[in-house]
């Protein structure tokens, strides 16, 4: 089974908060991944350590895009609104908000990810 792990926003995942994801996938991977395919969310990447938390079924295949393209509502599917409301104000080096406008600012293509939560483990 498929693999993706959400680290810092995994909180919001297993709440059902977050339902997308952006990564910084080669091509060659993320053309693995396709509408249907239920995956394993890790905590954190396996060679961390990591462990499945959750199940999840992506909706969409996956799409490559610029992240000044994100919609306004992706703030929420993110799981950034989730964090910022349970008082996680950071992710990673940046604040929540802060991630938010770098992405909308930036031009940072990704990979995006959309999934609906199967099963907390």
């Amino acid at each position: 089974m498929k693999i993706i792990s959400f680290a810092w926003t995994t909180p919001a995942l297993i709440a059902g908060a977050k339902t997308c994801t952006r990564r910084d996938w080669k091509p060659e991977y993320a053309i693995r991944f396709h509408k249907g395919d239920i995956c394993l969310a890790y905590d954190k990447q396996p060679r961390f350590k990591g462990k499945p938390v959750a199940k999840i079924r992506l909706t969409v295949d996956p799409v490559f895009e610029s992240t000044k393209l994100a919609p306004d509502s992706d703030y929420a599917a993110e799981g950034f609104a989730w964090l910022k409301a349970h008082d996680i104000k950071v992710i990673g080096k940046y604040e929540v908000d802060m991630l938010w406008k770098v992405w909308r600012m930036g031009d940072f293509d990704k990979w995006v990810v959309r999934f609906e939560l199967l099963e907390v483990l």
